[in-house]
């Protein structure tokens, strides 16, 4: 079997056209992150700058609204929980951006992670 079937098979999770999916992938990619190390590495590791691309894809727009299968503002707390590991400081002013806007307190709580992250150089 080839190790490229799991990578095919996030990539094609995280480019879903259904955002609950989409969310579920980049929560996948975070819980991989943190078991790098108890593993060693995390196997989502090649797919980080396109797990990167589609969190900040996902906070230039509104946050979803609550549904059967999603709570509000769902997709924006895990693009920015993905980014409290992968964020760059250009992503600092996106993220402050949603910082400074939004009403989920749950948003702010990891958008303030998240921007932590983009100022360390």
């Amino acid at each position: 079997m080839s190790a490229d079937i799991p990578l095919q098979a996030f990539e094609a999770l995280l480019h879903s056209p259904n955002a609950p999916t989409v969310c579920r992938a980049l929560n996948m990619y975070q819980v991989a992150a943190a078991y790098t190390q108890l593993s060693g590495g995390n196997p989502l590791e090649p797919l980080a700058a396109d797990v990167r691309r589609v969190a900040l894809d996902i906070l230039s727009h509104p946050p979803v609204e609550a549904g059967a299968d999603i709570t509000a503002a769902f997709d924006h707390v895990s693009a920015l929980n993905v980014l409290t590991t992968l964020a760059e400081p250009g992503d600092l002013a996106l993220i402050t951006q949603v910082l400074e806007t939004t009403p989920y307190d749950e948003v702010r709580a990891v958008a303030a992670l998240a921007a932590t992250t983009a100022r360390r150089e």
